[in-house]
């Protein structure tokens, strides 16, 4: 009776639909790391795989968790568990960095 009910189908069917886009490109950035694994680049190929893993988390955080379209605070709360992360990584890092005998 009321036209309300169709719109929200069709958005449901689109959300599927931008989904599965979202699910084929990280499948295909899955397949293209594992690709780029066994290829010999040297220092290139960690490289390589930090940025399709960034790309890939990207896809996620704006799509999936819809950061986008998500208020201030929310996304001000995702920020800071980046930041921690990365200060995890900065200290594990500079931890490794000032070893001096072997383990």
């Amino acid at each position: 009776m009321s036209t309300g009910g169709g719109r929200k189908e069709r958005g449901s069917t689109g959300l599927w639909v931008r989904n599965a886009f979202v699910w084929a490109a990280l499948l295909a950035l899955l397949l293209l790391s594992l690709l780029l694994a066994y290829v010999p680049m040297g220092s290139i190929t960690v490289a390589s795989g930090v940025a399709i893993a960034a790309i890939k988390s990207a896809l996620v955080l704006a799509f999936f968790m819809e950061l986008i379209r998500s208020r201030a605070l929310v996304r001000l709360a995702a920020l800071a568990g980046l930041v921690f992360v990365g200060v995890m990584f900065a200290l594990t890092l500079a931890e490794v960095l000032t070893r001096t005998g072997k383990i």
